[in-house]
């Protein structure tokens, strides 16, 4: 373990640099990748004038040119594609990746996005006069949860309902299922000609994050100057590796300097914000992670996970436990599930006992620290960008030579 303490380290940084030095120094870097845009990779037509937005409207450390969805202006030709939520009630899972906006803020401007919660779903056919799409000549998402659906209702429920429209299944943590047109959890077996979305951050965390940013003292904390080493936050019912990991936390953290934060819930709750559970509710979650360096990203019943996504969103870097996913899922259906994070600039272990000499290592330089902290958030923008772009390329493709958005009769 490195000698030198998190918090000595950011006093000898303080006393080397002022924190307004030091702010003055990290816009330069913040507008440098923001004239970076992953819009020129993905295409759409943009003013080279409004390549930059003026200084002021980035009061934190937004490397994203897609933060506001409304940044993404649909090409004058661009089509529109209808997702349907299908089934009653909030589903995070299902929901999240459109009802947070992530989707639109990685956008490429070729689609115009229509998002129907709550879109219906009848028993059979019969029971209606006419499919429940609106639009023929254009592309169209049905998503589901299948343990969501109801009663004798399943994936040809979907269909029937929506014949025109491609389907898309979520919730489906152990890639036992080959339904679906596009899926989410990725697997090098399952996902075969398939589409993929990510999970993004859940939908919940997402709205506690976006009102932490609506004051306007809001500011992305840069790594070197944050509360927190790591945090662990996670429910340890849901793989041995976490029950493993909060007991070594549990045994080391009294014997270590480093500043932990630590909030772990013997079982998993659907509902975070409910006073009922021993989780710790979505608003102090989202501060935590924006105060701390790390976040430690245990798998759970699929290497990937929410708060990957949320941790990236606030500025921290995630850890995994790489071996443990090469063990474990690499001998299931999910095979792969983290084949692009791969080169991703974050944390991989080989056993949680590297834990805390790995961290205290990481934040002995700091300015690598900040270093990483920005490529990570460099590399997330490309990937999620990315990653939209094949998604509309699949449903471009599947709907080619049906541009015109002509209502049905």
């Amino acid at each position: 373990m490195s000698s030198i303490s998190f918090h000595q380290a950011r006093a000898e940084m303080t006393a080397r640099l002022t924190m307004e030095q030091y702010r003055k120094i990290f816009l330069v870097v913040v507008l440098a990748v923001l004239a970076w845009s992953p819009l020129h990779m993905f295409g759409g037509d943009v003013d080279s004038s409004d390549t930059i937005p003026p200084p002021d409207v980035y009061r934190s450390l937004r490397f994203s040119r897609f933060f506001d969805p409304k940044s993404i202006v649909p090409h004058v030709n661009s089509t529109t594609l209808t997702i349907y939520l299908v089934g009653p009630g909030n589903n995070p899972a299902r929901d999240s990746l459109f009802m947070s906006d992530t989707l639109q803020r990685y956008a490429t401007g070729r689609l115009n996005y229509i998002i129907r919660p709550s879109a219906p779903l009848t028993h059979s056919c019969s029971d209606t006069s006419q499919p429940l799409t609106l639009y023929r000549n254009a592309p169209c998402l049905a998503v589901f949860n299948p343990k969501r659906l109801g009663r004798k209702m399943g994936p040809e429920t979907v269909k029937c309902n929506y014949p025109l429209c491609k389907t898309m299944l979520t919730n489906d943590e152990y890639c036992s299922s080959s339904e679906g047109d596009v899926r989410g959890y990725f697997s090098n077996i399952v996902n075969i000609g398939k589409g993929y979305l990510p999970l993004g951050p859940r939908i919940d965390s997402w709205k506690s994050f976006q009102k932490i940013q609506e004051s306007p003292l809001f500011f992305m904390t840069p790594a070197s100057e944050r509360k927190y080493a790591f945090n662990a936050i996670f429910s340890e019912s849901t793989s041995s590796s976490r029950a493993e990991l909060a007991k070594i936390i549990d045994e080391r953290q009294d014997k270590s300097e480093l500043s932990i934060f630590k909030s772990t819930a013997k079982e998993w709750n659907s509902r975070p914000n409910d006073p009922a559970t021993d989780q710790l509710p979505t608003a102090d979650y989202m501060e935590v992670l924006l105060d701390s360096v790390f976040t430690l990203a245990p798998a759970g019943h699929n290497p990937e996970c929410f708060r990957m996504y949320e941790a990236v969103e606030a500025g921290s870097i995630p850890i995994i436990l790489q071996s443990y996913i090469n063990e474990i899922y690499s001998k299931t259906h999910c095979r792969g599930s983290l084949h692009d994070w791969s080169d991703a600039p974050m944390v991989m272990l080989g056993s949680w006992d590297e834990l805390f000499p790995k961290v205290a290592d990481l934040i002995a330089d700091l300015e690598a620290l900040d270093e990483m902290q920005i490529r990570l958030r460099l590399w997330y923008d490309e990937y999620m960008g990315s990653v939209v772009s094949k998604f509309e390329d699949f449903m471009i493709q599947s709907y080619e030579g049906e541009s015109n958005n002509t209502l049905m009769d």
